[in-house]
């Protein structure tokens, strides 16, 4: 009798699955009456592009005086007849489920499904009325629904990806904050967070193509504070390893830029190269600028001895890393030697700001100590993690940098403790002999002497110190300065509120009073003696007004927020 009701349903047109009862006959099962009964769920389109809503409409159908039936749509109960309007963030299954309750018991009778396939736009936003915003941008990253060219915007949203790992971004694809909705000066920007602990090769972001671009926004790991060894290599925000073949073409557009990046006991932004195509891979010195991480604010990306780098080059890698600020992170820049066959490894790094904290490191008997902020390793090692000598990197380019991490005494707490640390610290230190060349030109540092600030080892051995390939230092670095002794101050955000300004000889750097962090404005010699402050053009937010030599003479040149380029008073700058 029930296959007969079912063929009849089928045969009138259902457009639903009418399934046998799960439960069977018997006193204690459902009653006869509900093999009568028929549920229908229908969607208004099979398919949609996203944000375009679509209609499902369900019924239930069953002779008079049946009790105990009710209806479930994606597990939620919902009356005998209806329709739900909603925007799907990706492609997905709606499943109706008839259910029988009576006699102490549950059973499912009859399930329904529709499915919907949704295809995204080239430029899509993701903000605060999106529905189910996380589904949303894990459908448009699931690389089966990519355009030839994909924009995702974010907007004014926090979105949990916890439990998510290795999200592709592929070819021609950004991943960036909205236009106005951008961290900034007056922003900190949408936020991306993950609360859980990580395993070993599982990044939050996976970059393995080319012309893909992170920007704009927050991305916070899951360690507040100081990551211990269960914890090592674990934790991961962004990381860029280009596939690589006979026929893979040099890399050309990688761009990390305006992030904020903190609480990754790992790695922030860890960039490596192909292992597996052939040598010298798609990364190397000349391709400078092919992966650019720039203005981004790296901190508190820490662990007891083993990671905690704000940013790792490494794996026969080669990156520009440039404007960025770091701060509580115990390298800021950390280097691995080479791939294992012969890719050497190594940066350019170029006027950055790194702040006083951060380079804790704690080893044997929790003993505590300062480490340096600017590393590449050695390939060879007394031990099997240490790395201290032997070929360090292919080509390593320091330089107009600002470093006000130096040595001393430091109170910091350790498992819960204040304890104190003392920090001799240094800036750079190259692990072994470059394989090409390690330049250190134009940098201000806080250390009093060249000594104080930069080290190198040379290959294994104990006679002498092995140093056959030694660091360039250029006459031009500056020992011994402290720009953050003496502030200006004024609204460069156009807040109402007075922003504090550094002037370091390379480089000049903004703090916003709204979100208390540093950013970059510009690469000017000028120090603050040197300088005035005013809104010359008029658009409510301070300028950089050039002092004129004669006390008498009035300021000829500006440079606009601090950013353009030096122009003439009463000449619009772009």
């Amino acid at each position: 009798m029930r296959r007969l009701l079912a063929a009849l349903a089928l045969s009138a047109g259902t457009a639903v699955h009418a399934l046998p009862p799960v439960t069977p006959d018997g006193p204690s099962g459902p009653p006869p009456c509900t093999d009568a009964a028929v549920v229908k769920l229908t969607s208004s389109a099979s398919e949609v592009v996203f944000p375009n809503p679509r209609t499902v409409t369900w019924s239930l159908s069953a002779p008079a005086g049946c009790k105990g039936l009710s209806l479930e749509l994606d597990g939620a109960v919902v009356p005998a007849t209806g329709t739900r309007t909603d925007r799907p963030p990706r492609s997905e299954q709606s499943t109706l489920k008839l259910m029988w309750t009576g006699l102490g018991q549950r059973a499912l009778l009859r399930t329904a499904r529709v499915n919907v396939t949704v295809r995204y736009p080239t430029r899509m936003t993701i903000d605060a009325t999106t529905q189910r915003p996380v589904q949303a941008l894990l459908g448009v990253l699931d690389a089966s629904n990519a355009n030839p060219t994909q924009v995702i915007e974010l907007c004014n949203v926090d979105l949990d990806l916890t439990g998510q790992a290795n999200l592709m971004l592929t070819d021609n694809r950004s991943l960036v904050a909205a236009p106005g909705c951008e961290r900034g000066a007056r922003s900190l920007g949408p936020r991306i967070f993950v609360t859980d602990r990580r395993g070993p090769g599982k990044s939050l972001f996976l970059i393995r193509s080319d012309k893909v671009k992170i920007a704009g926004f927050r991305l916070e790991g899951p360690t507040a504070g100081i990551g211990d060894d269960d914890d090592h290599n674990v934790e991961g925000a962004i990381r860029i390893w280009p596939f690589g073949s006979a026929t893979s073409a040099p890399i050309t557009s990688i761009v990390v830029s305006n992030m904020e990046i903190s609480k990754w006991s790992g790695i922030g932004v860890e960039v490596g190269d192909a292992g597996d195509g052939p040598l010298p891979g798609r990364l190397t010195h000349p391709n400078v600028g092919a992966v650019r991480i720039s203005g981004n604010y790296f901190h508190h990306n820490r662990h007891r001895g083993k990671e905690g780098y704000g940013v790792l080059v490494t794996g026969g890698g080669y990156a520009l890393i440039e404007h960025n600020v770091f701060e509580e992170n115990r390298h800021a820049i950390a280097g691995g030697s080479w791939d294992g066959r012969g890719d050497f490894s190594g940066y350019t790094v170029r006027e950055n700001l790194v702040l006083p904290g951060g380079g804790l490191h704690c080893g044997f008997l929790n003993i505590c100590w300062q480490t340096h902020q600017i590393d590449m390793h050695g390939d060879r090692g007394h031990f099997d993690s240490d790395w201290c000598c032997g070929r360090a990197g292919e080509t390593l380019i320091i330089e107009r940098n600002t470093v006000l991490y130096t040595g001393g005494w430091r109170t910091v707490m350790v498992n819960g403790q204040p304890q104190q640390v003392w920090s001799d610290g240094l800036a750079i230190k190259v692990r072994g002999n470059p394989v090409d060349k390690a330049v250190v030109a134009g940098n201000v540092f806080r250390h009093a002497s060249r000594d104080d600030a930069i080290g190198q080892n040379g290959s294994l051995g104990i006679i002498g110190d092995n140093i056959s390939n030694p660091i360039d230092v250029r006459p031009d670095n500056v020992f011994g300065a402290d720009p953050m002794a003496t502030l200006g101050s004024c609204d460069f955000a156009g807040d109402g509120k007075a922003d504090s300004f550094m002037a370091t000889g390379v480089t000049w750097w903004a703090r916003s009073a709204t979100t208390q962090q540093w950013r970059f404005l510009n690469a000017q010699p000028q120090k603050l003696a040197q300088l005035m402050f005013a809104d010359v053009n008029g658009d409510g937010r301070c300028d950089v007004v050039l002092k004129p030599q004669a006390p008498a003479t009035q300021p000829a040149f500006y440079s606009s927020r601090g950013t353009g380029a030096w122009t003439m008073i009463g000449v619009n700058a772009p």
